[in-house]
């Protein structure tokens, strides 16, 4: 195996950000584990050592505070505002077993396959009448009219939020991807950290209302879920796992649906052989999150002396584990910068990680994009980028990859 750390890779600059892919490759190819020279920082850029990271939570810890907040625990200001909320606890994404376990035990109570299957109709009748909104139109700003609405409304429902209360979701997710993905002034830090409290306070009156009220959807469930002899969640918890899904099922579902379509307009042999059969989208959905791989990378921390892909890695070492470059790597996926509806995936892609971290969420996510392509492949023609707008580009962000704007045309069906 070839690991050249002398390769000159600038992972802060803007165009990388936009565009890392360029750079992911020569990673592979000259340092697929690559010590971020003057860093105490590791960036594994390869599908087998990703994989082989993954499959080792015990040295490569998600624990990581900062991974829920980001640089605003350091802000004085934000630690007084966080304290007028609930403590963030390690439950799913930054956490370890034995103790991740009992999360994923109660959490897994929430997401059953029939419980996923049974939304099907409801999910594409919401994004029919999102469609409904811009259909005559023959154009439209498919994220503000569409890749926003629709996962804010499925996971809305899901989470107990009141119709009138819709338009919170967005805010409240913004701003918790904000702290991680994003530098900010200490002023917006603050601004993000009262959105963080003020969820934690709605969400807090939801969860009374379903131990009294109860519903048939995932809040409910939360809230009863009871597996052997393990403890129920107690109340922090909830709250941290209602914060995880509203940001795992929002702004990455809606990165995926823009970043989806934007793939189909730039692969038109691609989309025909879809319109012709409808049966190949869960297919086409799998090589989506390959090539988008929404959240890009997530990261891990050394817990011991360690080496991986022959390269040494000292215990505390922050390692960057880069999704979105594992699944476009040579050796697992033939050709693996074509978009290929018909792909054949004997090897799994790692767009919901892999291991005892595998998304709790997957299923919904899945079935939420192939409800959703599913309707616009069936009800709009001739799908095209807007003439009168540049090119589209993807946000300048290191850990999700969504695209700023999306503005189409095209011919009612």
């Amino acid at each position: 195996m070839t690991t050249d750390q002398n390769i000159a890779l600038d992972l802060s600059s803007e165009a990388f950000l936009r565009e890392p892919h360029a750079s992911y490759r020569l990673g592979r190819q000259h340092c697929p584990v690559y010590a971020v020279p003057n860093q105490d920082l590791v960036m594994v850029f390869g599908y087998d050592e990703v994989l082989e990271a993954l499959m080792k939570p015990k040295i490569f810890s998600s624990k990581n505070e900062e991974s829920v907040l980001g640089a605003s625990i350091h802000n004085p200001e934000c630690q007084a505002i966080y304290k007028t909320g609930w403590p963030q606890v390690p439950t799913l994404l930054t956490n370890d077993p034995p103790s991740h376990t009992r999360f994923k035990k109660l959490v897994s109570q929430a997401f059953t396959r029939d419980r996923v299957a049974g939304m099907q109709g409801h999910m594409e009748a919401m994004a029919d009448a999102l469609i409904d909104n811009f259909i005559e139109d023959g154009e439209c700003d498919f994220i503000d009219q569409f890749a926003n609405p629709l996962p804010c409304q499925v996971i809305a429902e899901q989470l107990g939020f009141h119709k009138s209360d819709i338009a919170k979701v967005k805010v409240w997710s913004d701003a918790f991807i904000d702290l991680i993905g994003k530098d900010m002034t200490s002023a917006e830090q603050v601004e993000r950290a009262k959105s963080v409290v003020a969820f934690q306070h709605y969400m807090k009156a939801c969860l009374d209302e379903r131990r009294t009220h109860p519903r048939e959807d995932v809040l409910t469930d939360l809230v009863n879920a009871r597996v052997d002899d393990e403890t129920p969640l107690n109340e922090a918890e909830l709250l941290n796992v209602a914060q995880a899904l509203l940001v795992a099922a929002n702004t990455t579902t809606s990165h995926m649906l823009s970043g989806g379509l934007l793939a189909l307009i730039d692969h038109p042999v691609q989309l025909a052989k879809v319109r012709e059969n409808l049966d190949l989208i869960p297919n086409m959905v799998e090589e989506l999150l390959r090539l988008q791989t929404p959240t890009q990378g997530m990261w891990r921390r050394a817990s011991e002396d360690t080496e991986l892909g022959g390269v040494p890695i000292k215990k505390g070492t922050m390692l960057m584990l880069v999704f979105t470059s594992a699944n476009r790597d040579k050796k697992h996926f033939p050709h693996p910068d074509d978009f290929d509806v018909e792909r054949d995936f004997s090897t799994a892609h790692v767009a919901f990680s892999r291991g005892v971290h595998t998304c709790i969420g997957m299923m919904l996510a899945r079935q939420e994009l192939v409800c959703a392509f599913r309707q616009i492949i069936k009800r709009m023609d001739n799908i095209r980028l807007s003439s009168s707008r540049p090119r589209p580009q993807y946000e300048p962000s290191l850990i999700f990859r969504g695209l700023e704007s999306l503005h189409v045309e095209f011919t009612a069906r």
